[in-house]
């Protein structure tokens, strides 16, 4: 089942903007339910590994769209 099949929404930290449905392990994290968990993990990455990374959501990816944190 992919994500664009499912009729939640799912969330996943993205490391390139160019991140969409086909996206690898380079270009995005796994899928998961909650927005709150990813947006920590999110921030987490930003603040303890100093990486620029975004989030999306399956209907984002579908349009190749994302939400970049900035700095």
């Amino acid at each position: 089942m992919q994500a664009s099949d499912l009729k939640q929404t799912l969330w996943r930290v993205v490391y390139t903007r160019n991140a969409n449905l086909q996206s690898s392990g380079d270009a995005a994290g796994p899928w998961h339910p909650d927005k709150r968990h990813i947006e920590q993990c999110a921030h987490r990455m930003r603040a303890l590994l100093s990486q620029d990374v975004g989030i999306q959501s399956n209907a984002q990816a579908a349009k190749n769209a994302c939400t970049w944190l900035s700095a």
